[in-house]
């Protein structure tokens, strides 16, 4: 047997633990957050850098391009949402409203400390991005119709 037939199987089996990963749903939260963050960065540095845009409009452009971009993936992809996409823009934009303060917050209260601005951007970041997932679960987002569990109709047995 080749060394290829011989490793097959083990390469297989370690793909195939590896898209398991991918049923979870926080492992897509986070991969399409990391996205989000390329998506973000990446257009930054074309609108400022080859572009020539003025850094504040290309921050601003960038990162209203990354949310919209945030929002589409989750809602499809690691949330597989059912909800009406207006109820879920709305209840978007206001936790994005909700993070920016709370961002902000966060980020001047630790800048005095020994953590810092740096430290308290890290530590708000982290802080969102748990309780972002479990609010994009369940109120952005919430649980599919496919996904809910059926409630018997009052005249089947229990």
């Amino acid at each position: 047997m080749s060394k290829l037939t011989e490793t097959e199987p083990e390469t297989t089996e370690r793909s195939t633990r590896f898209l398991d990963l991918f049923r979870l749903s926080a492992v897509r939260y986070l991969v399409v957050g990391g996205l989000s963050f390329v998506v973000d960065f990446g257009l930054l540095v074309l609108f400022h850098q080859a572009l020539g845009w003025v850094v504040g409009v290309a921050t601003a452009i960038a990162f209203l391009s990354s949310l919209v971009f945030n929002f589409v993936v989750q809602r499809k992809v690691s949330f597989e949402s059912g909800h009406k996409t207006h109820v879920s823009m709305i209840r978007y934009a206001l936790l994005v409203a909700a993070n920016t303060v709370a961002s902000v917050i966060v980020v001047e209260l630790l800048t005095p400390t020994a953590l810092g601005y740096m430290g308290g951007k890290v530590i708000s970041t982290a802080a969102m991005t748990v309780w972002n997932f479990f609010l994009y679960r369940h109120w952005v987002f919430g649980t599919s119709p496919s996904k809910r569990p059926r409630k018997p109709h009052k005249h089947e047995a229990s």
